[in-house]
């Protein structure tokens, strides 16, 4: 998928800012976690195939440089992260994970969270 200059630009500069570029990480392709459960992972290639269908680029399993390895990033749409929980809750998120993405200026707005086990995508076809 060929990006529009101004969504290009987005991309360049979400990156630039908070990606850790010693990882490389190819748009539209999906990266998965062996420790993550099966019902997580299925989950993950749900929303790809949902964001490819849309033509909205994303990247899975990217590494921030504040640490945090979110589960999706979509720097170009309305939100910038999709974390999928399968064994952990939205407490726990809120516990260990949210503060290291405020000290890197982002807030829990800039999520949408999908329960792997409940909810499947149809948060995310609420999104589109």
């Amino acid at each position: 998928m060929k990006l529009a200059p101004s969504d290009q630009k987005i991309v360049n500069s979400f990156f630039r800012e908070h990606v850790d570029r010693g990882y490389k990480n190819p748009m539209n392709s999906i990266r998965l976690n062996s420790e993550h459960t099966k019902e997580h992972r299925e989950t993950i290639c749900e929303i790809c195939n949902l964001l490819i269908e849309n033509k909205i680029p994303f990247w899975t399993e990217v590494r921030l440089k504040n640490g945090c390895i979110p589960d999706i990033v979509t720097p170009t749409h309305v939100i910038n992260f999709i974390e999928v929980f399968g064994t952990e809750t939205i407490e726990d998120f809120r516990t260990r994970k949210l503060p290291k993405y405020e000290k890197a200026g982002f807030c829990e707005k800039d999520f949408v969270f999908v329960d792997a086990i409940i909810e499947g995508c149809i948060m995310m076809e609420e999104l589109l």
